[in-house]
This record gives structure tokens, sequence and C-alpha cells, in this order.
């Protein structure tokens, strides 16, 4: 008998490779993402190049999400294989094969079919491996080499996971025949869940799920908290996705039904009963889909911003080649410094800006009267931050003259309640708006450490800097000191100095004796370097996440149209016998399919439509600070993947069209 079992298992897979030929894709691509992630993250050149171990750590994180949803895609593909399979095995048993043989017949299908799937699979990943290694270079900014990086310990981790998931697999089947009896597994197939209870209340708890999601997302100010209110958030929205696919749905259909008016129509009567039933049977289905469309909208849409953006970055944080920022020093310190090393290291200037600022949080603002906080009070999250400028350095950064005298005053503002007015009062100091600036004058002068905190903020010019100081003793402003210069050395010159110019400055601040005095540079070369690491690397990762989301949603869906197409078949001979015609069945067929098929997109859009200004915050502490690219980054993810989406639907459609009308 078992050695039926084996001539049974071979025909099997080839009799059924229908349902097998995307449950092995799926299977491959995982095992070859799966690879690929485990021997970068392993490989030991990305620790000797600049920004190595910053790259390997957002990796390993990859690598920790990827194979969490390969095992979930590979379990979720079996389920459904084993279920169009029921009525097969139910039919083997009534033929005569014991539950044992049952069991050692699935368990040898899975040993040929995971054997095979791994083998390509691991194949595949260590045919693309050098070039896997030279797209991570050229998307981080580096020297492209094809260096080998093959390594046997990659295999082995690789070959554990997957083993331990076809295992995992293995027992779930043994377990599934093991508690039915042969005509319970010939009428599993047929079967439809149980239906729902409670749908009302459930309906209920998914809108204020959603709803409670949806708000968080929207009503998040400060960027370092919405980090951790967005995982919140999201829990929240998979919560009322799953709730309102599982009821509301239903009980919206069952509103439907209950309108005479629009549910004796033929095409309505057929189209509203079949997305009844299939809204209680299929709902988890349906929302995993919607739930990884959305997840593949806001991965690429993120990385493919922070990769996009990372040039903007780049200027905003360094201005110059090398910079020096102190705080309680002499501005002259700063420009002695800058000559001192230039000399040194015989470096040619070619610019050279030395500036002095002070920048202070505000605790309270109602309208244009703004409180500053005490001095020692700013330790939570101010209402709005300025940098505050003297006219001559504003006019030696823009070339342009305010001519400010007394308390007037020329203001760059993003905060709303100040835009558009004629003064403002600082600690019942008045000021008057004599000019509001629209452009972002300090970009390429001085760095903003502000903008990657919150998108309110605002650049003050006063007509004698040292006077507004004195205007306000006891508020907490800090006062400080920034000079920047070029030069002609190339930018792999320049990072060779990296580690030099650290330490020359260190030096000069063990010299300093006063108090709360320091000084601490940037070097552009190596910012650049650094930054290009990570942002090509999460733009990397972000490119290989979003296929394992996309193969999960594929999978999802064919599956959920094949068996469907089955399951609809012979309701819809049913139909024909009683009367119904072919032009009927064909519009009945497009308006579920297209209705069933594009809900979890519509859900899809509209999670990320909630989502977009808590990722925007999200994105511009990582250092995204270009609003109108990342708007556009995102419609265009949005526009490519409902192209695909259309795409696998037409393909989809095809084949369950094909099945119901045989």
């Amino acid at each position: 008998m078992f050695r039926l079992t084996n001539k049974l298992a071979v025909s099997n897979l080839i009799k059924n490779r229908k349902l097998y030929y995307p449950f092995a894709l799926a299977v491959l691509l995982a095992v070859t993402i799966t690879y690929l992630f485990y021997s970068l993250s392993l490989n030991p050149n990305i620790g000797k190049i600049r920004g190595g171990e910053t790259i390997s750590m957002t990796l390993a994180l990859g690598m920790v999400v990827v194979t969490i949803a390969s095992g979930i895609i590979v379990l979720y593909a079996n389920s459904f294989v084993m279920k169009n399979r029921s009525k097969e095995l139910g039919i083997y048993g009534m033929l005569g094969l014991e539950k044992r043989h049952l069991i050692s017949m699935v368990f040898k299908e899975l040993l040929i079919f995971g054997s095979l799937t791994l083998t390509a699979g691991l194949s595949l990943g260590a045919l693309f491996d050098k070039l896997i290694f030279a797209l991570l270079l050229k998307l981080m900014k580096m020297k492209v080499e094809l260096v080998s990086t093959f390594q046997p310990i990659v295999f082995i981790l690789v070959l554990i996971v997957f083993g331990a998931i076809f295992l995992g697999l293995i027992f779930i089947n043994a377990f599934r025949i093991a508690r039915m009896n042969a005509l319970q597994l010939s009428r599993e197939k047929a079967s439809g869940e149980k239906k729902g209870r409670f749908l009302g209340l459930q309906t209920i708890l998914g809108l204020i799920s959603l709803g409670a999601g949806y708000y968080l997302a929207v009503t998040v100010e400060n960027p370092l908290s919405a980090i951790l209110i967005f995982f919140v958030a999201v829990l929240l929205v998979i919560l009322g996705t799953y709730l309102l696919f599982n009821a509301g749905i239903t009980v919206f259909l069952q509103i439907l039904k209950k309108n005479k008016r629009y549910y004796y129509q033929p095409n309505n009567m057929i189209s509203v009963s079949n997305l009844i039933f299939r809204m209680k049977k299929n709902a988890v289905g349906l929302a995993t889909i919607a739930i990884l469309s959305t997840m593949v909208l806001v991965t690429m849409s993120a990385a493919t911003s922070i990769f996009k953006g990372s040039e903007t970055f780049k200027k905003v944080m360094n201005p110059h080649d090398f910079g020096i920022t102190g705080q309680n020093i002499e501005k002259e310190d700063i420009n002695k410094l800058l000559d001192q090393y230039a000399s040194d290291k015989g470096l040619t200037v070619t610019k050279k800006e030395v500036l002095t600022y002070s920048s202070f949080g505000v605790a309270n603002q109602e309208g244009t009267k703004l409180t500053i906080f005490d001095k020692g009070q700013n330790r939570v999250q101010p209402k709005t931050v300025f940098m505050v400028f003297d006219q001559k350095d504003y006019e030696n950064m823009t070339g342009q003259k305010l001519a400010l005298s007394g308390k007037e005053v020329g203001l760059f503002t993003k905060n709303k309640e100040l835009q558009g007015q004629k003064e403002l009062t600082l600690n019942n100091q008045t000021y008057t708006i004599k000019e509001e600036i629209k452009k972002d004058f300090i970009l390429e002068h001085v760095p903003n450490q502000y903008n990657i905190l919150t998108s309110d903020y605002n650049y003050l010019v006063v007509p004698d800097l040292q006077v507004f100081l004195d205007q306000h003793p006891n508020s907490s402003i800090f006062n400080q000191y920034y000079g920047g210069m070029n030069v002609t050395a190339s930018e792999e010159e320049q990072l060779k100095l990296a580690n030099d110019y650290s330490k020359f400055l260190d030096d000069f601040n063990r010299e300093l004796s006063k108090e709360g005095s320091y000084v601490y540079g940037s070097n552009l070369a190596d910012s650049s370097a650094q930054m290009s690491a990570l942002f090509g690397g999460v733009f990397f990762i972000g490119i290989f996440l979003s296929i394992i989301f996309m193969v999960g949603t594929v999978l999802v869906i064919y599956y959920k149209q094949i068996s469907e197409g089955y399951e609809d078949r012979e309701r819809f001979i049913i139909l024909q016998k009683v009367g119904l015609d072919q032009k009927q069945i064909k519009q009945t067929i497009n308006k579920q399919v297209l209705t069933v098929f594009f809900l979890p997109l519509l859900f899809a859009f509209l999670h990320l439509a909630f989502a977009y200004h808590m990722l925007s915050l999200i994105l511009k502490v990582i250092g995204v600070l270009d609003a109108t690219m990342m708007l556009t980054v995102t419609l265009s993810i949005c526009a490519i993947f409902l192209i695909v989406y259309v795409l696998i639907f037409m393909i989809t459609s095809r084949s369950y069209r094909k099945i119901v009308q045989m």
C-alpha cells in the first residue's frame, strides 16, 4: 500500500498542477528572497564599506519580516491547496485508503514539492547573489563590484527555516486528515463557514476600531510620538478591516436585500445573494488582500520617498563641505578653526561663511501671541520653534536688504496662525512684521535640525540680534554659531579626512575651559556616504518587502478566484436550468467579480489616504523633507499598483469565467 502512495504522490502533483503552480512560484520567490536577505546580512564585505553597520542592522530587520511573511504565505497557500483537494482525499478514503496511507501520501507530496522548490529557490538565490549585492552597492552609491558572496552557512540557515515551515505543513495536513472521516473530507470544499453571530455588534466595533485608527493617524502632530502611535493605529485598522469584511459588508448587503425595489431585479438578486455567501465564507481572505495591498503601497511609497529625498536631506543638514556648530564660544573661534584646518591640510577654500543665530521653543500660542519657554523649562514638545538671525547675516546669505529698525522683523513661517499677519507678540514684546519672507533663505547656508522634528518652524530676522536677546533675558533662548567652508578637494579626498576632522575638533573641545562650551563638526562627504548607505539600503529592502507582499496578494487573489469559480459553477448551472440566459449570467459574474475584487483595493487606498499624514511625519524624522516629492511618489506608486492590480484581475477573472461557464 505504501508503494501505491509513492505513485499517487507523483501523479497527484502532476494532476493538480494548476493548484500547485502558484504555490510553487510563491515558495520559489520566498526562498530566493530569504536567501538573498540572509546572504547580504551575513556578507563580510558589507562591514568594510562606510555605513556598513547601519545597513547590516536594517537588512537583519528586513530579514525577520521576510521570514515571517514567507512563512505566512506558504501556510496560506497550503491551506487553499488542501481545501481544494479535500474532495479528492475523501474519495481516496472511500476507495479504501486508511488515514495513515493518506497522511503518508500527502507527506511524500510535500517532500517532493518542497525538495524541488527549495532547490530551485536556493539555486536562483546563489545565481543572483553577486548581482543583488551589486544592486545594493548601486543604490548605496558605492563603487559597484561583482564580488563573490557565497556562504555555506546561508544555505544551512535557509534550509533550517523552510525545513521548519514544511515540517509545520506536514503536521497541519496530518491533523486535518486525522480529524475528519472520508465523508467529511469530500464535503469540506463545498461547506461554507457557519453564519457569523452578532453581525451588528461586529460592524459597530469594526467602525469604532477603524475610526479610532484613522483618528490617531490624522491628529498626531509630534513626529517622534508618531512612530509609536503608528503601530497602535495599524493594529486598530487591521482589526477594523477584518471586522468590517466579516460582518459590516454582510450587514450592508442584507440592508440591500430588504430593499425590495432594488433586490427583486434578476442581476441584483443573484449578485447580492452570492456576495452575502462569499462575504460570510471568505471575509478573512478579502481582508487579507486589503491589508497586504496596503502594506505594498505603504512600503513602496515610503522606501521610494526616502531614497529620492536623500539629496534634499543632505543639503539641509550639511550646507558646506566642512561645517562647525558652536555653543557658548566666540564667533571668531569658528573662523579661526576653519582657517587653521584648511591651512593644515592644504585645502583651497572656495566659499566660507560664519553666522550667528539664536533658537527657541514656544511653550504656548494663542493666535499671534506666543510665550517662550523660561530658562530650564523646555522639556516638552514646543508648539512651534524659531531660529533668529541678524539682518546683516540675512543680507549676506541672500544679497537682499530688509532695512529693519526698532521692533520691525522679517518672518519666514510654517506656522499657519502666523501666516499673513502684520505683527506677533513674544513674551509681551510686540513686533511688526515688515515683510513675510517666502523663500527658505537658510538652505545651503545654515543647517536646520528642527525640520526633522516638526513641520512647524519659523525664521525670524531682527535688526540687531543682541538687542533681541536683551529684550528676553529670562527666556530659554540658545545662542549659537555656525561656520562652513567649501573646498576644491574631491569627495573621496574629503571622505578620507572625516576621522581626522572629528579628532581636530575634539582636541579643541578639550582645551575649552568655559562650562557649557563646545563645538561639533559636519563633513558633507562622510554624512552623504552614511546617508546613502542607509537610504539606499532602506529602498533596497522596501523593493523586496513589496515583492513578497505582492506575491502574497496575488496568491490569495488567485486561489480565491479559482476556488470560488468551482463553487459558483454549480450554482450558475442551476440558474441556467431555471431560465437565466448567457447575457444575464455574464453581467452577474462581472458585477460580483468586480465588487469582490476591487473592494479590498478601495480599502487599501482608503487606509493609505488616512495614514499619509502620519507616514509623512515619520519620514520627516528619517529625512524626507520635500512634501511635494513625497505626494508625487505616493500617487505614482498608487497608479502603478492599480495597473498591476487590474492586470491580475484580468488574468484571474478570465480563469474564473472559464470555470463558471464550462
